[in-house]
């Protein structure tokens, strides 16, 4: 299963045909941002921004890996991020 800490992609509306595919992205927490600091600044959490590589490449948290949202649920991405130890924290913005 993957450990989903933080989802903030519901805020804009696009995360419902997401957790529609896979069950673990359903129960995703949403965390403060002084948690999600203390957690990237202990390296506890793989941060993944969702964004299109544009928008990415225009500027993005610092240590965050791009996987579009498009292509997160692709089975070589899924199987990537089941892998990981860390926590997984997904933003759109």
């Amino acid at each position: 299963m993957i450990r989903l800490t933080a989802v903030l992609l519901a805020v804009l509306g696009v995360a419902a045909p997401l957790f529609a595919q896979d069950a673990s992205l359903a129960t995703a927490q949403r965390i403060p941002l002084p948690e999600f600091k203390k957690l990237q600044t202990e390296n506890k959490v793989l941060v993944i921004d969702v964004r299109d590589p544009q928008s990415f490449a225009a500027g993005h948290i610092p240590g965050a890996r791009s996987i579009p949202l498009g292509s997160l649920l692709d089975p070589a991405r899924m199987a990537e991020l089941k892998a990981t130890p860390q926590q997984i924290v997904l933003y759109c913005a």
